[in-house]
């Protein structure tokens, strides 16, 4: 699946369990970027941040390239 850069610059709903999917179904390791959203989403770490820094986010702490 290819991202959506249309939603790079909305902010990322931890609250909605489709968002988490939607970005963790961009990744070959869905369950590990998955589970690392339901994590950053519970310590507040990615709570105001846009799609576009959520995946900056996942670069830095897991070494996973940007979804084209």
């Amino acid at each position: 699946m290819a991202r959506d850069k249309a939603k790079d610059d909305v902010p990322f709903n931890c609250s909605q369990e489709h968002e988490k999917q939607y970005v963790a179904s961009l990744y070959a390791d869905k369950r590990v970027i998955y589970n690392f959203l339901t994590t950053s989403c519970a310590n507040n770490t990615i709570k105001h941040a846009t799609h576009k820094q959520v995946y900056e986010f996942i670069k830095k702490q897991l070494a996973y390239e940007i979804p084209n």
